[in-house]
């Protein structure tokens, strides 16, 4: 790179720093998330040698699909299986204490599936991988009590749909 481009990419980054961090900021949430994004942005602008003029709307929409692609890994990441019931009374052993139990776990099943995703999500690591509220504020990148919250609202919820079968 020559001293030319090196001192514009250096005016472009002292220009754009801050207000490429604030975007990324509202879109994350989070402000470690956005300053990694923002830096990932600039650093792919120093390699790709971005022309001055088409600077600002390059690293724009750069940090923009980089913090999709970032949500996409983080939601596939996320992804609990519906079939990761958490564990029920066992039976008797008698046919009828199976037909029960199978039952149950068929409307849990059911009453899980009408949840919203992210109410699903929050109920099955909280009860079968056994995550505190804070590791799975973590995960969704949100304060721990947001997720009491959304634990509160999805139990509720849960409650109503088994309670209406």
């Amino acid at each position: 790179m020559t001293q030319a481009e090196e001192l514009s990419f250096q005016h472009i980054y002292k220009m754009y720093r801050l207000p490429l961090h604030r975007y990324l900021a509202r879109r994350t949430g989070n402000d470690s998330e956005a300053a990694d994004l923002a830096q990932e942005t600039f650093v792919r602008m120093y390699e790709k040698r971005v022309q001055p003029e088409t600077a600002k709307a390059w690293l724009f929409k750069t940090g923009y699909h980089l913090f999709v692609d970032q949500w996409r890994k983080k939601r596939r990441a996320l992804h609990v299986p519906l079939e990761s019931i958490p564990d029920m009374p066992v039976s008797d052993g008698s046919p009828e204490g199976e037909a029960a139990i199978a039952e149950l776990r068929l409307e849990i099943s059911r009453a899980l599936g009408e949840l919203k995703a992210r109410d699903r999500q929050v109920l099955l690591l909280l009860a079968n991988r056994g995550m505190t509220y804070k590791e799975i504020a973590d995960q969704f990148g949100v304060s721990e009590n947001a997720i009491k919250t959304l634990v509160h609202r999805a139990r509720k919820r849960m409650r109503e749909l088994m309670e209406a079968r």
